[in-house]
């Protein structure tokens, strides 16, 4: 979890805008979770792995409007979603998104909430924990972009 939520996604998402920052209309959507934003009981590392896929994702958004880049990056914070993810990190064939949860959104809502922020101009869809709605929003947390106190590059 923590190689493919942390290590690979650095990666990737960094190649990806080496090679594609300057082509019109391009847009990385990294995927996160509504964990990426809260604390979830029994699933502290898991979490972890998707604040820092949230706060990579949103300090890359932030970082190349700031450059005039024509990439946007953007960001989809799901919560629970029926497939076979819910099976696999439980260890459980017969796990059964009914019984586990009270809500929860299919694999065909969370496709239409991804073409819904492909096609905005937000940075952020989320889904609210509690009342599994769908929303469009800009970055979630702080940008220091333009703080006196950020340390100055000189190129030498």
């Amino acid at each position: 979890m923590l190689h493919l939520n942390i290590e690979a996604l650095t990666v990737f998402s960094t190649l990806f805008v080496r090679d594609c920052a300057e082509i019109e209309d391009t847009q990385l959507i990294n995927i996160s979770s509504v964990g990426g934003y809260t604390i979830v009981p029994t699933a502290v590392t898991y979490c972890a792995t998707k604040f820092y896929v949230s706060a990579f994702t949103e300090g890359l958004a932030h970082e190349l409007i700031a450059r005039g880049a024509k990439l946007r990056a953007k960001l989809l914070a799901p919560a629970a979603t029926q497939t076979e993810f819910g099976a696999v990190a439980n260890n459980n064939a017969a796990y059964d998104y009914d019984k586990v949860f009270g809500t929860y959104h299919t694999s065909n809502q969370m496709a239409e909430f991804l073409l819904a922020l492909y096609d905005s101009d937000q940075t952020i869809g989320i889904v609210d924990r509690e009342t599994f709605a769908f929303r469009l929003c800009l970055p979630q947390f702080p940008y220091a972009g333009g703080s006196a106190h950020n340390q100055n590059v000189v190129d030498e």
